[in-house]
């Protein structure tokens, strides 16, 4: 059977305050008082949680992701490159996201 991802509420039952309580703290820590912080903060880790980036991104547009195409996964060129993408962009909050386009040099000659 596969494992539940844990949801706003599961933390918020295990620490015992409202799953509007625990989204503040993700959002925004200084919110909820600190001896409420360290609970929250137990409990997401004990728990696992991971959140869900998606309704921010749509409630606020924009994403903190960052898309980087990459011609190759067999390069070792291009994981150098994505390794020196990632430690910038994680350093900064970003989330990378990757794509492979596949490319062919006799294909990009037929396009020419």
């Amino acid at each position: 059977m596969k494992k539940k991802r844990p949801v706003l509420q599961d933390v918020a039952d295990r620490v015992g305050v409202t799953k509007m309580t625990v989204s503040r703290f993700l959002r925004n820590p200084e919110q909820v008082s600190v001896a409420l912080r360290g609970k929250i903060a137990a409990a997401l880790d004990e728990l696992g949680y991971i959140p869900n980036r998606a309704p921010d991104i749509l409630s606020n547009a924009t994403s903190r992701a960052i898309g980087v195409l990459l011609p190759s996964l067999t390069n070792q060129v291009f994981a150098e490159v994505l390794r020196g993408i990632e430690s910038v962009t994680d350093a900064h909050g970003y989330q990378t996201m990757l794509a492979h386009y596949g490319y062919k040099p006799e294909m990009e000659q037929e396009r020419s």
